[in-house]
């Protein structure tokens, strides 16, 4: 019998058809369908390499009947999403400031009271051309690309935030506290600051609208703070505004004692940098320019922080007392949680399957694995467990010189 023989054609088409096969089967590309993948990217970014512009919301979704997360998937200003951004009292506006009064607000997941935050901040006179959210989010361009949903505790939206005037920054990967801190720094280096304000992300800030004689906005409070610190010539590192709710850091004061210690990622770092910079003389002053309050939850309406339609140049309204009120019943909620005043940071659960989505409550519980492992490494250091290092007679330079193995 003799050989069976293929011509050049045929063999061309047995490859296509298994090929075909392949394709059709999932056996290309990771075992994913590129159908099934073009199905999931933006429309812009299948045609080009460029990126695509940040996406608007997604579509609200259904509510459901006692879904306790419903809440985390609202939209907490309207009037923004529509387009419509109130205006804010003037008399909170400063005029004729020649000093830049850079504001960094980290943001790892919530985007809730990120937004509430930043709200805040632009009703309380600060300009929104000085406010950076340094998104910490640990999921690369996700966000920027808009592959994210509102539900997903990750979740950034960049068009909001663009539309309010605020810029975003990026870290290259998930930092933790200590981290995050330093990399303000070199930012402020990159960018040529003397200093800069860094705020948390939980914090809600209103002006003190009821001192109607001789008023001063939250943020014509803080220029001032600032003027007067670089006109005294003091050896000043820090002005903290509610502990360090907001702080005013000089860079020069953090570069000189080595800045923040990595290896203690969260709780005790700032012990370990706020005594390093006593040691060296450096001063940390408290300062008061208005209310900065720790909250873990949100308001039902943004738009309750920008004045009435009608009343942008009143003081002290019914508004402000009604928004005051509530701002201290929400800090105070958050200070008598038996779960601690970070319990909010787990309690977001959805966005399963979107890229680098994470267990909440396994990386709460990294975090606070890493966290005694902070307070271990800071005992090791110097030889010692809490926060008042002068007081029991340590020095600058007695890190990593005392104790057993020293």
């Amino acid at each position: 019998m003799p050989p069976i023989t293929l011509n050049r054609r045929a063999i061309l088409a047995l490859g296509g058809a298994f090929l075909f096969f392949l394709i059709l089967s999932g056996a290309v590309t990771n075992h994913v369908r590129p159908d099934i993948i073009q199905k999931h990217l933006p429309e812009s970014w299948r045609s080009t390499s460029n990126l695509p512009p940040p996406q608007q919301d997604p579509p609200a979704e259904p509510k459901q009947e006692g879904d306790p997360q419903q809440r985390w998937q609202e939209e907490i200003f309207p009037l923004a999403k529509a387009g419509k951004v109130p205006k804010i009292n003037p008399k909170n506006i400063v005029k004729d400031n020649n000093l830049k009064t850079p504001l960094l607000i980290g943001f790892t997941r919530n985007w809730y009271l990120l937004e509430q935050a930043v709200v805040s901040y632009l009703t309380a006179g600060w300009p929104a051309s000085q406010i950076t959210v340094i998104d910490n989010s640990g999921v690369m361009d996700s966000n920027l690309r808009g592959l994210l949903t509102a539900k997903n505790p990750w979740y950034l939206n960049h068009t909001r935030l663009t539309q309010l005037g605020v810029s975003v920054k990026r870290t290259p990967t998930l930092l933790s506290f200590a981290q995050l801190q330093n990399f303000y720094i070199n930012h402020a280096i990159e960018q040529d600051w003397e200093y800069y304000f860094w705020s948390h992300m939980d914090v809600v800030v209103i002006s003190k609208e009821y001192q109607v004689e001789n008023y001063k906005g939250l943020y014509e409070g803080a220029v001032d703070i600032l003027r007067t610190a670089l006109d005294e010539r003091r050896h000043w590192a820090l002005k903290f505004f509610a502990y360090d709710y907001l702080t005013l850091v000089k860079v020069e004061a953090m570069k000189d004692v080595g800045a923040w210690d990595t290896q203690i990622p969260f709780y005790m770092t700032d012990c370990d940098m706020y005594a390093r910079l006593s040691m060296k003389n450096w001063t940390m002053d408290p300062v008061d320019i208005g209310h900065i309050f720790d909250v873990a939850s949100h308001l039902k309406d943004l738009a309750v922080l920008y004045p009435a339609e009608g009343q942008e140049s009143e003081l002290n309204t019914t508004r402000f007392v009604d928004l005051k009120l509530e701002l201290e019943r929400m800090m105070k909620e958050k200070l008598d949680n038996k779960g601690g005043r970070n319990y909010w940071q787990a309690r977001q659960n959805g966005g399963q399957g979107e890229p680098f989505w994470r267990n909440p409550k396994g990386f709460e519980r990294a975090i606070n694995f890493w966290i005694e492992k902070g307070r271990e490494l800071f005992r090791l250091k110097w030889d010692y467990g809490d926060c008042d290092l002068e007081r029991i007679g340590r020095k600058y330079g007695d890190e990593w010189t005392k104790g057993s193995g020293n």
